[in-house]
């Protein structure tokens, strides 16, 4: 279940519950716990993204790195604190190692969605409702801001809260999660959120140009 840690053995003889993510070259290992939903709400409230406008409808998106707020969040999370010390960069694989999760699923029943959530440490699924018409407008206009840089190109922010919102909104009932943990995390939240939206825009009825 998502939230059970394996027990590992330190060189001391002493059992901890965390897991390993281990770098190649040069070969190391980090001890890492799961973040917290304080934790995780921080680190996904510094994320950004350049978008330059294309024109015809069309733009390209650049994620902005953040290499202290990685370096901040894996040493938070890291159990082995003795451990050989990790750059940005190797901050930021584990980081990502740790909170992989990937949306498998998506069924509708009726008025509802059965969505399924694959993570490092089980399956996880989740039943959700179609949103109201507000719930809807009030997630899209609260989803990302947006701030004008020079030469037309935008910096937008992605305040984790509006998933969130609209995740704790339409939950009938979630799966998979150990007890204890805090429930659902929010980097789940928002991929429930991202691929609920996705398939009720895929009911909007088409509109044929040359009609």
């Amino acid at each position: 279940m998502y939230g059970e840690l394996p027990q590992l053995t330190t060189t001391s003889g002493q059992e901890i519950a965390g897991f390993p993510v281990q770098i190649q070259n040069p070969p190391k290992t980090a001890v890492l716990r799961l973040p917290t939903n304080d934790e995780l709400l921080t680190y996904m409230s510094g994320s950004k993204t350049l978008y330059r406008d294309l024109g015809r409808r069309k733009g390209e998106q650049e994620d902005v790195p953040n290499p202290a707020a990685d370096i901040k969040l894996f040493k938070a999370i890291r159990i082995d604190k003795d451990g050989e010390e990790f750059d940005e960069f190797e901050a930021l694989y584990a980081i990502g190692v740790i909170t992989t999760h990937r949306v498998t699923e998506c069924v509708r029943d009726g008025q509802e969605y059965m969505i399924k959530l694959v993570t490092l440490f089980g399956d996880t699924t989740h039943r959700v409702r179609i949103p109201y018409q507000k719930e809807i407008a009030d997630y899209r206009r609260t989803m990302y801001k947006v701030r004008d840089m020079p030469h037309g190109v935008e910096e937008r922010t992605f305040p984790p809260q509006a998933p969130v919102k609209l995740y704790d909104a339409v939950i009938q009932e979630a799966n998979g999660y150990l007890m204890g943990i805090g429930g659902v995390p929010p980097h789940h939240k928002r991929a429930i959120v991202s691929e609920l939206m996705t398939a009720i825009t895929l009911l909007d009825p088409d509109i044929d140009p040359n009609s």
